[in-house]
């Protein structure tokens, strides 16, 4: 550790020619370039990190690459060639934990990026090795398995339409996938509120399961999906209703999702957007039959009331998530039954009017199917057990 002393001025008295009175010299104030303490370990790698950032952001795979050393430096040319073509913005790269012992050091790091034109702040954290020689450089940044940003995982291009800026590996062909996100957002402009959607929103296509698998940190089940709704939300109060979206982005997962006929993927993609555009005020108390139930009927995917149906067992936010096979299809069949049911009687602005209204203070009690029963007592003026009947 080191101490900085106070400076002790200094006057020097000089005897002038005729018995002059002597003249003080300006003394040195403290804090000059001299006598500055020398950054420390900290404080060296977080400028560092600054311009490591700066080159990233601003495209420049040399500058960036130079911020590290043998392996790493290899792989950072790769990297910062890839995201180049991305049009990153708002990059920082920001230090937790340094632990610097000589010439060594070990760092959490946070490292927050966005996309030109596209609403959302995405970060991930790593543990970042540096060493010293006569500056700090960066020896290895730990990969991880989850959440890699997508220059890391594969070239990534971007295809930017009206409304979606859409990144897909280099050496995939997206056909028809931005004209089905448009047509999907034609939908819901018309079945939702317009001021629910963004202008723009991010959507990123992962080559296969693996691939969807690495870019995502607590979404479970990739393998079976073909299509992901992934966001970061800040929630707050009883009512749990979403303060602030973070990060939002549309997952395809094209080995799933090529497969699919043109009608089944229209459905996929529009239904994913759903969940999208809700983000912002979906509460966490939201029933999960709700939740997909909207879903489906935003996207015209009806479906016929299965036997032994029971919103009352779905009505918990992480019902149908932990269910799997034909009780999962059976729950999705039951949620499609319930949204089209409500719609049908009451109108689209009462399903939708019953969304939100687990955002409201008022609505007090915990997620489950007493909250369910009194929410849909107050937007429908019926029981929970009379939706389906």
């Amino acid at each position: 550790m080191r101490s900085r002393a106070a400076a002790a001025a200094l006057t020097i008295f000089i005897c002038g020619c005729g018995g002059s009175d002597p003249a003080p010299r300006p003394t040195a104030s403290p804090g000059a370039p001299a006598e500055r303490a020398a950054p420390t370990p900290e404080q060296e790698i977080a400028t560092l990190l600054t311009n490591r950032a700066a080159a990233l952001e601003a495209g420049d795979a040399r500058a960036y690459a130079a911020t590290a050393v043998a392996a790493q430096r290899r792989r950072d040319r790769v990297h910062g060639r890839r995201a180049a073509r991305l049009r990153l913005r708002d990059v920082e790269l920001t230090p937790r934990d340094v632990d610097a012992d000589g010439n060594r050091a070990t760092a959490s790091v946070v490292t927050s990026y966005s996309f030109a034109g596209v609403r959302g702040e995405f970060q991930v954290r790593r543990r970042f090795t540096l060493r010293k020689r006569r500056e700090w450089r960066i020896a290895r940044v730990q990969s991880g398995r989850r959440g890699a940003p997508p220059w890391e995982l594969a070239d990534f291009v971007e295809h930017r339409t009206r409304h979606f800026a859409v990144l897909a590996p280099a050496d995939l062909d997206v056909g028809d996938l931005p004209a089905a996100l448009e047509a999907g957002y034609a939908t819901m402009r018309d079945l939702l509120a317009r001021g629910r959607l963004q202008r723009r929103y991010l959507v990123v296509v992962a080559a296969d399961a693996p691939q969807a698998r690495a870019l995502t940190t607590e979404i479970e089940g990739v393998e079976t999906l073909a299509a992901i709704s992934d966001a970061t939300v800040v929630q707050s109060g009883p009512e749990a209703s979403v303060d602030r979206v973070v990060a939002l982005r549309l997952l395809v997962v094209w080995q799933s999702y090529g497969l699919l006929g043109p009608e089944e993927r229209a459905k996929v993609v529009t239904h994913e957007l759903t969940h999208a555009v809700l983000a912002g005020s979906t509460s966490g108390r939201m029933p999960s039959w709700l939740g997909e139930g909207v879903a489906l009927y935003v996207s015209g995917d009806r479906r016929p009331v299965p036997a032994g149906a029971d919103l009352a067992a779905l009505s918990r936010p992480d019902a149908i998530a932990r269910l799997a096979g034909t009780a999962q299809a059976d729950a999705y069949a039951t949620s499609s039954a319930a949204a089209f049911a409500i719609a049908d009687r009451f109108g689209r602005r009462a399903l939708l009017r019953l969304y939100d209204v687990f955002n409201e203070p008022s609505l007090r009690g915990r997620a489950g199917p007493r909250l369910t029963n009194r929410a849909v007592k107050r937007v429908l003026g019926i029981s929970l057990g009379d939706v389906l009947a």
